[in-house]
This record gives structure tokens, sequence and C-alpha cells, in this order.
């Protein structure tokens, strides 16, 4: 429902790049030195200001040009105007968090500000655009699994199933060997004993190795691992490490609370887009839905409602407009053919 309200809001349908949010859905860890880490939650806010459509806005400029941002965004680079963004992130302890009317790793819910304020920590430019865009876009592979020391995975069971899949789909996508692109690969050296498969172009072998390695662990002289900087994490364990069931959902209370915070022309465009999208449903469908978003306001619930109805009593309306049209039609068809050559 949470996701629902901002996406048939204003917030649905941002702008342009340069003018939209970037969240990370899910959880991720900080490891220290010491092996002790914390939960963290990315954010990346665009310094330019934050800038939405309307329904009728966004059908007005798709209807010209439906590759409007990405023109926006190139023209504003090749002009000089850079666009840049803060990233910014929550950092809460790595335990149960009872006080939570929430689970901290439901991917639905956002971490509240004002207990777990937004902590900048870096800053991104755009300040070219690519000269190769196959290259440098197309080629582009990102994965939940490619980390650095200092990253681990939280519990948070949809990143679990995001980690093992997301680096397959880049291997399925791009090649074998995506991580050798140069748009893919760190700026320092990496060296591995992984060895061939489609697309390997990049040595790493060392003078004093084996060449014939390819396999890991092996007794043939091949590469060693580098020297831990860190004690290991050992995670914080509960039940199951994956977890099976969100215990504590709350499933309404944020949506009820980012509605009530819009400003009225959004909750105004909310209500439209959904009455719009939810008249189309059976009548069964709609009652479910109008019960759903009367749990997370009732104002909201009731807004909805009202707009069902308003849009059947309309089609009501065109019906019978219709039938009268029709009505018109065959007796004009019926005099025609009445009629001698």
């Amino acid at each position: 429902m949470h996701m629902i309200t901002f996406l048939f809001s204003p917030w649905g349908i941002p702008a342009n790049y340069r003018q939209m949010q970037g969240s990370g859905v899910n959880t991720y860890k900080w490891v220290n030195a010491e092996g002790e880490a914390v939960l963290v939650k990315y954010h990346w806010e665009p310094l330019q200001g934050i800038k939405n459509l309307t329904t009728k806005d966004a059908q007005e400029i798709q209807a010209k040009n439906f590759n409007h941002a990405t023109q926006d965004l190139y023209e504003a680079i090749e002009r000089g105007d850079f666009p840049q963004w803060e990233l910014c992130v929550q950092i809460m302890s790595d335990d149960e968090h009872a006080e939570l009317d929430f689970d901290p790793l439901d991917d639905t819910k956002i971490w509240p500000k004002d207990q777990f304020p937004w902590l900048p920590v870096g800053k991104m430019t755009l300040d070219r655009n690519p000269v190769n865009y196959f290259a440098e876009v197309e080629q582009s592979a990102f994965g939940t699994g490619v980390l650095v020391d200092g990253l681990d995975f939280s519990d948070d069971k949809m990143l679990q199933g995001r980690t093992f899949s997301y680096s397959d789909t880049q291997r399925y996508r791009v090649g074998t060997n995506y991580l050798q692109l140069p748009i893919n690969a760190p700026r320092t050296h990496v060296a591995t004993n992984q060895r061939d498969g489609q697309m390997a172009y990049r040595q790493d072998l060392a003078e004093s190795m084996n060449p014939h390695v390819n396999y890991e662990p092996s007794s043939l002289n091949g590469l060693q691992e580098a020297p831990r900087t860190g004690k290991d994490h050992t995670p914080h364990y509960s039940a199951s490490l994956v977890r099976a069931k969100i215990e504590r959902q709350n499933n309404f209370k944020q949506a009820g609370d980012t509605y009530r915070g819009f400003e009225d022309w959004e909750r105004d465009e909310l209500i439209f887009n959904l009455v719009s999208a939810i008249s189309q449903c059976p009548e069964h469908i709609q009652q479910q839905m109008i019960e759903m978003f009367t749990s997370c306001d009732e104002d909201y619930g009731r807004r909805v409602q009202q707009g069902l109805q308003e849009a059947a009593a309309g089609k009501k309306d065109d019906g019978a407009a219709q039938d009268a049209d029709k009505a018109v039609k065959q007796a004009e068809d019926l005099a025609k053919a009445s009629k001698p050559y």
C-alpha cells in the first residue's frame, strides 16, 4: 500500500532524471575493522531539487517526446549544468529493535528520519555524457552481490534472493566476464585464479604463478588471497538465518502517514490516478481496494470510493448517450432502407 500510494501520486512520475531521488530498497551492513556491524540504508538526494509531473503534464510531454528525461539529462550535461546528488545513509544497530512497530528489514518500509537521520557521506556529479552509449551504458552491469571490503549482507530476505540471481542475470545479459569490461571493472588491480570463458581478455598471471591454475583452492602455486584488513564479521543470528515470514508487517501505517503528508494537489492527483485505474476493475476488486485504502486513512478510502461512484455514474450516462445515438442511427438506417431507389 505504501508503494501504491507513492506510485500513483505525482512522486510516481519524476519530471526528469536530474531532479529524481534514488533510494536503496535493501538493507546492507557496514563492518568495521573489529568485525562489528551496523545496518545501513542508502539514499541519493538531488541537489537540483525534486520535481514531479501530474498525469496530465506527463501525457502532454510524452506525446511529443517519450525520451524527454534522457534528452533533458544529456542537454544539461552538454551545456555544463552538471547534476549532483548527495549520498546519504541511515544507520541502525544490528539487533531486533523491538521498539519499532515494523521490521526494519521489511523492504516496503521507510526508516523514520527523526529516529535515523540522513547522514551525508559523499556526492556524485555527472560531468560528461557517454562517448559510446553501448559500451558505457548498455553494458554497465549492477548486482547486489558485488561488494567491497567493509560491506556485508543483512538477512533482508529480498536482498538474499537478489544477491544470487542478479549476477547470473548480468552473466546472461552481458557475458560471462562482464566484470572485466572497463565500465564494470574496479579502478584498482584485480587478480584471481579464475580463467577463460566467453569474452575473457585480461591476463592476471603473475611471473611466478603456474599458468595451469584455473581453480580454487590449488596447491600448484596459484595466486594467494590478500591478507585481511580486519576481523571477520559474525552476523547477528536469530532463529532461521533467512526469515521465513516478516512478523511486524504493519501494512497500512506508513501509507497513511505518507497520504496525510502530501499537499492537497498531490492527494487530488493520487485519487484521480487511482480511480482511473481501479474503475476498470470488477466491483469486488474495487471494494477490496477501498477497504485497504480506508485502513491506511479514512479520508483516503472515502475519496477513492466517492471517485469510483462518480466514475460509475459517468459510465452509465455515457452508456445511455451511446444507446440514444445508436437508436437514432438505427432509425436513420431504417428510413434510408425504406426509400425507393
